[in-house]
């Protein structure tokens, strides 16, 4: 996976892998999914139907997910958004869900782009 692109999208590379004990395609494969699948949907339905036991209960996984990986961008976002959970602030939630989904957006493609790269190797 091409280390640049990642860090380009704020990716720590380096503390991801050192969170990862050096396991390099351990990390890929979790970056790869998150990539594929859209790992944010989940919480936009929760939020949409205002059940906010089950948004911050997704929103606290994925905070610890984006943090195992190093998507700084992504986890500055979602620290907030657990917090307003926490306190039972629907409306801010909702708020930082639409930049949390742009952020993600971003790092995805990043991440698509970086393997593919990879794959084709340039």
């Amino acid at each position: 996976m091409n280390r640049e692109i990642l860090v380009s999208v704020g990716i720590d590379y380096d503390e991801a892998i050192g969170r990862f004990s050096g396991a390099t395609e351990l990390f890929e494969k979790f970056l790869k999914e998150m990539a594929i699948m859209k790992v944010i949907e989940p919480l936009q339905k929760a939020l949409t139907e205002g059940n906010i036991d089950e948004a911050f209960a997704v929103a606290h996984t994925l905070k610890g997910n984006f943090g195992n990986m190093s998507a700084k961008p992504l986890f500055n976002i979602i620290t907030p958004l657990v917090d307003e959970l926490k306190k039972g602030n629907l409306t801010e939630a909702k708020k930082l869900y639409i930049s949390l989904e742009k952020e993600y957006d971003v790092v995805t493609d990043g991440i698509k782009k970086a393997m593919w790269i990879r794959k084709n190797g340039w």
